[in-house]
């Protein structure tokens, strides 16, 4: 069941906000646990946008191949609405010849509705991709957008595609893509690999220096929030990989860690964390995301979608990800939305 919620205005010639709450579903397995099918029924979620697929170029085919294809082991009530959303790596459209572009919509739109029918009591009306392209890549992505969209019109499929802040900001550089809305990416906004980074996942004092540009942007927006965290690994000051929901109970042993500075640790010996090997002198970078924080990115927010209608999601819905939260502080973070 879609719950519009509005407040109303004194004046008459103000329109109220409203939002369509959901989440994402970034795992390749639909299968529902109790947790995420609670904070679905009790935030009477509307909106589900669900991964079907990665697209990435394979250099040996030289061509794109799709990966990660969902499998789906639980039903989804039929009251909410499914969006399917196609992750496709920028390297895509780096190496795609021009003349590919076609039979590429052709083929992801195909992939796209046949994966559609293992949700047989849902009907589809947007599609999203997500791709952060570049100035390089602007007009083959584009070309895409364009493709993919008219493979979708007779169907009556509209076609999304995320926004980062820095596409917000340098409009005129990165382009308007072709597409009916844009859903803003309010997160992964600093640089994950320096390692003079605090947290790289929601940095306010960053997002704060491009968010004014908002009103100009002419796309209609939905907004994307983060509840994950992750545990960045430097070796000798260099990136090596995330790791995903790294709790810092995890580090709490002494004996093979030890805390440098808020958030940051050294590993003191050869060890295993999660499967992974570490050695001895690497640096971990716990990053996260507190209800504080997505709180204060609500009242970034607000003044730039008072008065409209959109969908605000929250990334993702995983039971691993939903501990550090609650039900009530997901309905917070809607309502500083309206207030």
């Amino acid at each position: 069941m879609i719950i519009i919620v509005s407040c109303k205005n004194t004046s008459s010639t103000l329109h109220s906000t409203t939002t369509h709450l959901g989440f994402y579903h970034w795992q390749t397995n639909f299968e529902l646990s109790s947790k995420e099918s609670q904070f679905i029924d009790s935030l009477k979620v509307g909106r589900c946008y669900i991964k079907f697929f990665d697209v990435d170029w394979d250099f040996q085919q030289q061509q794109a191949i799709p990966h990660a294809s969902l499998e789906v082991g639980s039903p989804l009530s039929a009251t909410i609405q499914i969006v399917p959303t196609v992750f496709i790596t920028n390297r895509t459209f780096k190496h795609i010849p021009t003349t590919a572009i076609k039979e590429l919509s052709e083929r992801i739109a195909k992939k796209i509705l046949q994966q559609a029918t293992n949700f047989p009591t849902h009907s589809i009306s947007l599609i999203q991709i997500d791709c952060d392209w570049s100035l390089s890549t602007k007009a083959a992505y584009f070309s895409f957008l364009k493709a993919l969209q008219n493979q979708l019109a007779s169907k009556e499929i509209q076609l999304s595609t995320t926004i980062r802040l820095h596409q917000i900001k340098y409009v005129d550089k990165t382009g308007i893509p072709p597409v009916s809305k844009g859903l803003l990416m309010f997160y992964n906004m600093g640089e994950v690999s320096n390692s003079k980074t605090v947290n790289s996942i929601l940095d306010l004092v960053v997002a704060k220096k491009y968010t004014s540009y908002l009103d100009q942007y002419p796309l209609p927006l939905d907004i994307g929030l983060p509840l994950f965290q992750w545990g960045v690994l430097f070796r000798n000051g260099k990136m090596i990989q995330l790791i995903n929901q790294l709790q810092d109970s995890e580090l709490a042993d002494s004996t093979r860690f030890v805390a440098t500075t808020p958030g940051q640790w050294t590993v003191l010996k050869d060890t295993y964390l999660n499967g992974l090997f570490l050695y001895e002198g690497d640096d971990i970078r716990l990053e996260s995301v507190t209800k504080k924080e997505l709180l204060s990115a609500a009242d970034i927010l607000r003044p730039y979608f008072s008065g409209k209608e959109f969908d605000l999601l929250f990334y993702h819905l995983d039971e691993s990800v939903l501990t550090n939260f609650s039900v009530a502080d997901l309905r917070e973070v809607d309502r500083r939305f309206k207030e």
